[in-house]
């Protein structure tokens, strides 16, 4: 089975909850143990986080060491990817609640901000979906890159999940805190994705682990890479079905061939400043990934198709990179809204899915 298919099998479980969801990965990425250093207690059983009861088992009084690098890739690329099963059990239930509650003469869903809400949520859910999926594809075909991918993956989902469940929990209002069935999942699932860089060390603190490929993954224009934004067929396809892409677009292919010319010299920064490089470099490769996913699934009926869906993940990373996050275009509100309803009704992912890939495998 591939790491692709075993992650969207676990997606289920982190759906129903997160440490069922690790379980769910176990065959794959082994028992998550915790960083070098740690000696496990008496009694051999050391809990990860406070979440609920999720362990594994060591012998009394060892040393738990870090799992080898290899096994570190495999984590950070499988764990953000199938965590988008909580995410979108969150969203479900989150518009579930929102177009059933009454307000102010209409549903939550009718009063803009919870829109705005729902739409931001949505469209940051699609971009870990992208991202993570072309982690996955690379991590699957064992390419030299894939390192750096899931590194830069790990870091930027894992916020992405826990900012997009933070704004689709206010969707729930008092029943959020309330904890009233069936919408308890929404606080369970907030919880658990604002943690997951806890109970998981591996996606603790990974962007150390790209800057050495940093430089190289920049300059790189496979579809999964920051350099695939100033592709001319890119460039072409955006113009010619999604015109209202283009200005963003652009502005993000500025900054990634501004961002490839400072990782190209490592020595002119101080840690501080390779960190904050790294930073960047993942909004930008996570807008490759987005577009690649676009190109792929354009002209059909999917989310990652939609080309005003593709535009609004492509305003919220350019946001994050001026750190200056507007309000989206009423129209691709009312676009992401109108597939957050449809697929709460139907049960349906939210999310692209690692099984039908962003970007083919090398």
């Amino acid at each position: 089975m591939s790491i692709a298919e075993s992650v969207e099998r676990a997606r289920p479980a982190f759906g129903r909850d997160v440490s069922a969801g690790l379980d769910a990965l176990e065959p794959l990425i082994g028992r998550i143990g915790v960083t070098a250093g740690v000696v496990a207690p008496e009694g051999g059983r050391v809990v990860t986080s406070a979440l609920r009861t999720y362990r594994f088992e060591a012998p009394a009084g060892a040393e738990l060491e870090a799992p080898p690098e290899a096994d570190a890739t495999v984590v950070r690329a499988t764990v953000p990817a199938a965590a988008l099963g909580a995410l979108d059990a969150a969203l479900r239930e989150s518009v579930r609640y929102a177009h059933a509650r009454e307000l102010y003469g209409g549903t939550v869903l009718d009063i803009p901000h919870a829109r705005n809400l729902l739409a931001a949520a949505l469209a940051d859910a699609l971009t870990a979906d992208a991202l993570s999926s072309a982690a996955v594809c690379l991590a699957d075909a064992h390419a030299p890159a894939a390192s750096v991918s899931a590194a830069l993956s790990a870091h930027l989902s894992c916020l992405l999940l826990a900012e997009a469940a933070q704004q689709v929990s206010v969707l729930a209002g008092s029943t959020f805190y309330a904890r009233i069935a069936p919408f308890e999942l929404i606080e369970q699932h907030v919880r658990d994705l604002s943690a997951l860089a806890v109970l998981v060390p591996e996606l603790a603190d990974p962007l150390p682990a790209a800057l050495d490929g940093l430089g190289a993954w920049c300059s790189d224009t496979d579809a999964a890479a920051p350099g695939s934004l100033l592709r001319p067929d890119v460039m072409a396809a955006i113009a010619e079905d999604a015109p209202g892409a283009i200005e963003v677009h652009v502005a993000l292919a500025a900054a990634a061939a501004e961002t490839a010319a400072e990782a190209g010299d490592p020595e002119a920064v101080d840690a501080h400043a390779a960190l904050e490089l790294a930073h960047r470099v993942s909004l930008l490769t996570a807008a490759a990934a987005v577009v690649a996913g676009w190109m792929q699934a354009r002209g059909t009926e999917a989310i990652a198709g939609d080309p005003l869906a593709m535009e609004a993940c492509l305003r919220r990373i350019r946001g994050r990179v001026v750190r200056r996050q507007p309000p989206l275009p009423a129209d691709l509100v009312a676009r992401l809204v109108a597939h957050a309803e449809a697929r709460a009704a139907s049960g349906d992912e939210m999310a692209i899915g690692p099984a039908r890939a962003t970007v083919p495998p090398m």
